[in-house]
């Protein structure tokens, strides 16, 4: 049986057996790329035609990522947990999450911090991605051991933000799946040396589409990976990173299914939350005002200039911290609360400045 997206006997089996929700796997792991085992590997920044494709606007959040959207708000994978209370680290600053906010019947967060990020990722709203080439990220580890004329299987976790290229396959509507919309993509043998898949430690990362107007934009957040395999049903089940699961059982103990021979191979496939199916409503979770009671920094060029809010900056409220990046240009700075704040000391490091209150 081919596996088709949005096929009712694929759709079955995605509700069935077929999805692992990329935290639960045995060992937690990033983007796996067909290409290379080396852990450093597409470790750095996308560069060239792949420039501003999506890296930047990563953040790490708990041992995954998430996504800035917003000027105050990063969207991320509902099963990574958290709550208002933890951090959330974007561009050398460390940021206190304050609210957060799931939508409905998907697997979407979206968290509203103390703070402002310095700029946001536009969201891909054309419900045409299939085709489409398809940037992705995650953060963990490498491929594991080689499986003969299929793929690897998964290796261990290094806690590295890597990156990978892939195709949209197609997707998965919202009545043939748990979480809603999904988008469908798999593991090809012979689509270049940056062919990668989800595994483990993916969820909650950014994937992204170029759109008609040249800009890359978010599309989808990584949910979940097909598996696990194995050769027999007597051989315990093991995820994989495979571009021929052809002859391949799959699925937990007990509820395994075979995947039978073709005349085509079939890889692996990762799914992640349709960002177009919810762009409107991802709007509306943005806003450019600060939390109530938040303190707010300010700064101007000198003391005759107006004061404006500053562009990137973070505010801890149980260390009773503000922190903002080292810059070149000389200003003056001000933080504005609901009460009067006294500063208490004033540090610099390699890449911020320190206001403690």
């Amino acid at each position: 049986m081919k596996r088709v997206p949005g096929h009712p006997v694929f759709s079955a089996m995605l509700q069935a057996w077929m999805v692992c929700c990329l935290w639960a796997l045995p060992s937690a792991h990033a983007v796996v790329v067909f290409g290379s085992g080396d852990p450093a590997h597409n470790t750095t920044p996308p560069s060239g035609a792949l420039s501003g494709s999506g890296w930047d606007w990563q953040g790490r959040w708990q041992f995954a990522l998430g996504t800035v959207i917003g000027p105050r708000q990063f969207v991320t994978a509902r099963h990574l947990g958290g709550s208002p209370g933890d951090g959330f680290e974007y561009r050398g600053l460390r940021y206190r999450t304050v609210a957060v906010t799931n939508r409905p019947g998907t697997d979407l967060n979206v968290f509203t911090v103390a703070g402002r990020f310095a700029d946001y990722a536009p969201l891909y709203s054309n419900a045409r991605e299939s085709g489409r080439p398809l940037m992705l990220f995650g953060r963990g580890g490498r491929r594991g051991p080689a499986v003969a004329g299929r793929g690897w299987w998964i290796g261990e976790y290094d806690g590295l933000q890597r990156w990978g290229t892939n195709t949209v396959k197609g997707w998965v509507p919202a009545d043939s799946s748990p979480v809603g919309d999904l988008l469908v993509f798999d593991f090809s043998a012979g689509a270049g040396a940056d062919e990668g898949m989800y595994s483990g430690g993916d969820s909650g990362a950014g994937s992204f589409l170029l759109d008609r107007d040249g800009v890359w934009k978010l599309a989808g957040v990584g949910y979940a990976v097909e598996g696990p395999y194995t050769s027999d049903t007597n051989t315990p089940p093991q995820y994989g990173a495979f571009f021929d699961t052809r002859g391949l059982w799959v699925g937990p103990v007990g509820r395994q299914e075979w995947l039978p021979d073709g005349p085509t191979p079939e890889g692996s496939l990762s799914y992640m939350t349709r960002i177009s199916s919810h762009a409107g409503w991802l709007v509306l979770q943005t806003s450019t005002q600060p939390p109530a009671g938040q303190p707010i920094v300010e700064s101007a060029p000198d003391l005759s200039s107006a004061f404006v809010e500053e562009s990137a900056y973070s505010v801890d409220g149980d260390l009773r911290r503000v922190e903002v990046p080292v810059s070149t240009v000389a200003r003056f700075f001000r933080i504005r609360g609901a009460s009067r704040l006294e500063i208490r000391s004033i540090s610099a490091g390699v890449c911020t400045l320190q206001f403690d209150w």
